[in-house]
Formats: structure tokens, C-alpha cells, sequence
């Protein structure tokens, strides 16, 4: 399917990015698991779409991963989506989420989808809590996303 939906100019937006396998709870569910497991059974889908269709986009999910919510999670976004897959699109989070949008930035995390509660990322960028190098990188994935799709 991704291949498919971008040879006609369009980014596919494989979801939800990773271990969402409930709709109760799903802004608090934290899915507790074994690295084996998590790369096994959860992430293994994914890594093949990955690998195989090279899509452009990829959106995170709601729920937390061993603690840590999906969306500011840098070992699963940048360690592993990024570095190990050689993913080089664009990441955004689901709409609405309960996670903080500096914490998802930091995570490799590239648009986040509005929410009713607003932004803390000007705050944290005023508290140096998030450099403007970081922002700069994060934007640069949006921007050459719009060029290739111009």
C-alpha cells in the first residue's frame, strides 16, 4: 500500500508507531515489555514496511512504552526507526496526545498534531531545555518533505 499511495505524489503515514494494540486507555496504557518481544512481535511489522516501502511519513502512538510515551521516545524514534532502519522521513504524533511536545521534538519527533492544551515548546526553548539546533533539525525534516512533494 505505501508503495502504491506514493508512486501517485502522495507520503504514506504508516500508524500507530508502536505497541497500540487497545482503543481502551490508550492515552495511559503503558505496554510493558521485553526488547526481545518489543522487536519480535511489535516492531517487526513496521520494520519490513520500512525496509521494503521506504515511506515518508510514520505517525507514533498515544500509549507509553515501559514508561516512556510513545511519541518522546528517542531509543524507539531515533535509535530505532532512524538509525537502525535508516528511516529519513518525517515522524509525527497522533492528534491529541498527552505527551509533551519538547520531549517529543527531542525524541526525533517532527510535527505534532494539534491538541486541545496547546504547546510547551516555546517554554522549553526559553528554559534551554531544548536547543535551537534541535528545532532547526526537527524543521529540516518537515521542510525537505514539502520540497520532495512540491
Amino acid at each position: 500500500m505505501v508503495r502504491g499511495i506514493q508512486s501517485e505524489g502522495i507520503a504514506a503515514t504508516p500508524k500507530h508507531f508502536a505497541c497500540n494494540n487497545k482503543e481502551t486507555n490508550r492515552y495511559e496504557s503503558d505496554s510493558v515489555l521485553s526488547e526481545r518481544a518489543l522487536r519480535e512481535i511489535y516492531l517487526k511489522g513496521f520494520e519490513i514496511c520500512i525496509r521494503e516501502s521506504r515511506p515518508r511519513t510514520i505517525m507514533t502512538a498515544y500509549n507509553i512504552i515501559n514508561g516512556v510515551r510513545a511519541s518522546e521516545n528517542a531509543e524507539l524514534i531515533t535509535g530505532i526507526l532512524r538509525n537502525e532502519w535508516d528511516f529519513d522521513g518525517l515522524v509525527m504524533s497522533d492528534w491529541d496526545n498527552h505527551a509533551s511536545h519538547y520531549k517529543e521534538t527531542l525524541a526525533g519527533n517532527n510535527i505534532r498534531m494539534p491538541q486541545w492544551t496547546g504547546s510547551d515548546l516555546k517554554e522549553a526553548y526559553e528554559e534551554g531545555k531544548i536547543t535551537r539546533n534541535e528545532l532547526a533539525a526537527s524543521v529540516k525534516k518537515v521542510l525537505e518533505l514539502l520540497l520532495e512533494f512540491e
